[in-house]
């Protein structure tokens, strides 16, 4: 039986700033695309900048080490910033979700910057619990995080339910013992959460 419902944050509450954000910021430099989102994703983990190990500057420090920027890093925060784009539709299901009983969580890889989403959006007050790399010290990647974060929501793991967009993300967690959906079609897939939890 559900009692919880855990959600990402990029690509399922909201589009995926990161990847689309990095890519702008890509064809704005003439960089390639692919090979920068992985040395941005390299110092992202290597500097513990995603593990709240390191500061936000650092991360724009040591990536600015790798690339020539023509681009201010408010810029480059901006075009981020921006590609993450709220889904209203999912923020609507949440509340209906709430509203029969369940308890819903944020599960998020994110740093500073899903604070400072919150305080421009203001979706916190939908969840019970936000949990966040840069406040937990660790992610997803990791698959500890999965029953620790169902003992801080009081559930069981098997009474749980994980939505992500991320494949790997989701084999953790179903190795975990918990139950998931892997989010690509918000219209299609809010369907499918909606018959899963009988709402």
């Amino acid at each position: 039986m559900i009692r919880a419902v855990f959600f990402d944050f990029g690509g399922v509450i909201a589009e995926e700033g990161w990847v689309n954000g990095l890519t702008d910021i890509a064809h704005h430099h003439g960089f390639y695309p692919p090979m920068f989102f992985d040395d941005a994703c390299d110092v992202l983990w290597s500097t513990g900048y995603m593990y709240g190990r390191a500061d936000e500057n650092t991360f724009w420090e040591k990536l600015g080490e790798r690339y020539d920027f023509r681009m201010t890093v408010d810029e480059m925060r901006s075009a981020i910033f921006k590609k993450f784009v709220i889904r209203q539709d999912v923020l609507d299901v949440i509340k209906r979700i709430r509203e029969a009983g369940y308890r819903t969580a944020i599960l998020s890889d994110q740093v500073n910057w899903l604070d400072e989403f919150n305080d421009r959006y203001g979706f916190f007050d939908l969840f019970d619990k936000v949990f966040n790399s840069y406040h937990l010290g660790i992610g997803k990647k990791d698959e500890r995080v999965f029953p620790m974060v169902c003992d801080e929501m009081g559930v069981d793991i098997e009474d749980a339910l994980f939505v992500d967009d991320n494949e790997g993300h989701i084999d953790r967690a179903k190795n975990c013992g918990m139950q998931v959906l892997l989010f690509g079609d918000p219209a299609e897939d809010i369907k499918k959460l909606e018959k899963i939890l009988n709402i």
